[in-house]
């Protein structure tokens, strides 16, 4: 597809390739600056601290407000100024912790900021040494803090913050070793770190990811370009952005995303700033956004992305036979393809259309009992996104429909060793069908199919044959679907 460029003369300019787009907003509100903070709470953007001309080591912090493009000075941290710290939001509260606070000074103090009263309060300090240059990101209601150094060595420790109990907890080393000024995002409920500078001076291309679950690292596809340090990162949807940063005196303004489920890096349009290390950023929304760093910039961007796949997947108003998928929109969306399947090897996928207008749909004819799986894609005219991470569920197992051909369907005994009865009851004639199915939905056989009259009937089921563990015996009429579980000893 061809690149268009158009350049906009009315207050902004902006910056076309392919289907993302960079459009030039208000500079900054405060004097330029590099090595700031950035982090976004409940629509707004905030960007502070850093080495800011006529500050040095600022304290000032700033407001962004992408509805009407305009920055507010906000109160200036309470703790000393600094540059090079951390900054990351929990829910509806902003958090800067460590820094260089002087030209050979370090803090690990942590402050906490409250938008809704717009003040800061001090929080349980970084329990490692005092540093800079570390990276951090928030999974849930947790806080990741780890890695940056001072001037006696680089560090590789990593922490985890619970705002809840204002405590910290040691969590295993960070994957890529000691480095100072990696990028940092989250994706779902994992970490990804990577780039950097390291104790031996040498830039990194490395990218990890964290799994707070198991408390694991685990290598990823290094970033695809040029190994450096200082550079931008954020989230939108289901996908990783990283870009710009520095080595040595050369700065870069080309732009990567990251794909998760692929783990695959593809390039996007640069940034029209031009090269720029140590520049700020955060994302609101399907939105990124860039600004201040370099040689203590001011100016600022908002970033666009190409056709991206539906993030927030969720799973609601589950039966034994239906379930209803959920996601969040995505900007530029003609339409979006859903696939769903039993979540077993070799199971075929089933794929479903829903127009952009609509962020849900609502899938029958399921299996009870049975776990499933499903993702979405976004498709934007021309081109379409990666499939989103999946999503799983579990019909409920048994849950009969509002009819008056309901059954009554048992299993006795159960648990059993070779032999069992299958009992049902039928209201009035149906044709019945009985089959046997996997814990995992594979289908092993039909035990009935017929046409019955009113009442109680019964038939024997052989287990002889069949390794011990769970299956799913499903009795369907014309309309209704119940299952029982049962153990074969």
């Amino acid at each position: 597809m061809k690149a268009n460029f158009f350049l906009l003369l009315i207050m902004h300019s902006s910056f076309y390739s392919r289907a993302d787009q960079w459009i030039q907003k208000s500079d900054f509100g405060g004097n330029g600056r590099n090595n700031a903070v950035g982090f976004s709470i409940n629509g707004k953007g905030y960007i502070g601290t850093g080495g800011a001309i006529s500050e040095n080591y600022s304290k000032t912090f700033w407001e962004y407000d992408p509805a009407t493009d305009v920055w507010t000075q906000k109160a200036d941290l309470s703790g000393v100024g600094r540059e090079s710290a951390c900054g990351f939001a929990i829910g509806e509260k902003g958090y800067i912790v460590l820094g260089q606070i002087a030209d050979n000074g370090f803090t690990n103090d942590l402050w906490e900021y409250d938008p809704d009263t717009n003040s800061w309060l001090q929080k349980a300090n970084f329990p490692g040494s005092k540093r800079d240059g570390a990276f951090a990101f928030v999974i849930g209601t947790k806080g990741y803090v780890g890695a940056g150094g001072n001037n006696s060595s680089f560090k590789q420790d990593f922490w985890e913050y619970d705002p809840s109990f204002d405590s910290w907890s040691q969590k295993n080393h960070y994957g890529g070793g000691q480095v100072i000024s990696a990028a940092a995002f989250t994706i779902g409920d994992k970490g990804y770190v990577g780039t950097g500078r390291d104790n031996n001076l040498e830039y990194r291309k490395d990218f990890w990811e964290y799994d707070p679950a198991i408390d694991e690292w685990s290598q990823k596809s290094d970033f695809i370009s040029n190994p450096r340090a200082g550079s931008v990162a954020f989230a939108i949807g289901g996908s990783g952005y990283l870009g710009l940063g520095r080595v040595i005196d050369t700065s870069y303004a080309d732009f990567w995303q990251y794909n998760p489920v692929t783990d695959s890096w593809i390039q996007k349009a640069s940034y029209p700033g031009g090269g720029n290390g140590n520049a700020a950023g955060f994302s609101i929304g399907g939105y990124g956004y860039i600004g201040t760093g370099g040689a203590s910039e001011k100016q600022f961007w908002q970033y666009t992305p190409a056709c991206l796949a539906p993030a927030n997947l969720t799973t609601l108003n589950i039966t034994s036979t239906s379930a209803k998928l959920k996601w969040n929109a995505s900007s530029g969306v003609a339409k979006y393809k859903v696939q769903y399947k039993v979540d077993s090897t070799g199971a075929p996928w089933t794929a479903k259309t829903v127009n952009a207008a609509n962020t849900s749909i609502v899938i029958n004819n399921l299996l009870a009992g049975v776990q499933y799986k499903w993702k979405v894609r976004s498709i934007c005219n021309a081109e379409k996104s990666a499939y989103s991470p999946v999503e799983k569920f579990t019909t409920q197992l048994k849950l009969a429909s509002a009819t008056a051909e309901a059954t009554t369907f048992n299993v006795y005994p159960n648990p059993f060793a070779q032999s069992s009865t299958v009992s049902f009851m039928v209201e009035e004639n149906s044709f019945i069908k009985i089959e046997l199915f996997e814990a995992s939905g594979r289908r092993i056989k039909t035990l009935a199919e017929a046409m019955l009259e009113p009442g109680r009937h019964e038939i024997p089921f052989d287990g002889q044959g069949l390794t011990a563990g769970i299956y799913i015996l499903s009795l369907t009429n014309s309309s209704t679907i119940e299952a029982s579980k049962i153990i074969i000893e």
